[in-house]
């Protein structure tokens, strides 16, 4: 009886990966990330934790305004909370919008 072996290729990238060696045997430098490149790299898993975040208020909400049965308080409260998580993803989509434009803009 023979049992499956576990097989992974993901040590093997290394191996295979010849842009640097070729880039060096050229003599070329090593690429310079641009400015765009950087800002995008911390602002992406930002803009993605604060998706989650209104996901999660969405979720909360809709879980307040189901169970309310007919407490007008809790049903406010829903609401509100509502409303304030579409105005923070308008907000933050606006602010994502104006950053974009500035760095595709920017020269270079």
């Amino acid at each position: 009886m023979t049992l499956p072996r576990a097989v992974f290729a993901a040590g093997l990238g290394s191996q295979f990966d010849t842009t640097d060696k070729f880039r060096q045997g050229a003599g070329l430098a090593e690429a310079q990330a641009a400015p765009g490149q950087i800002v995008g790299s911390i602002i992406y898993p930002f803009l993605g934790l604060l998706g989650a975040v209104f996901v999660v208020l969405m979720i909360y909400a809709g879980f307040l305004y189901m169970t309310a049965q007919g407490n007008e308080d809790q049903v406010e409260k829903a609401k509100t909370i509502i409303k304030n998580a579409v105005i923070g993803v308008v907000i933050i989509s606006l602010a994502y919008a104006i950053t974009n434009f500035v760095i595709l803009a920017m020269p270079g």
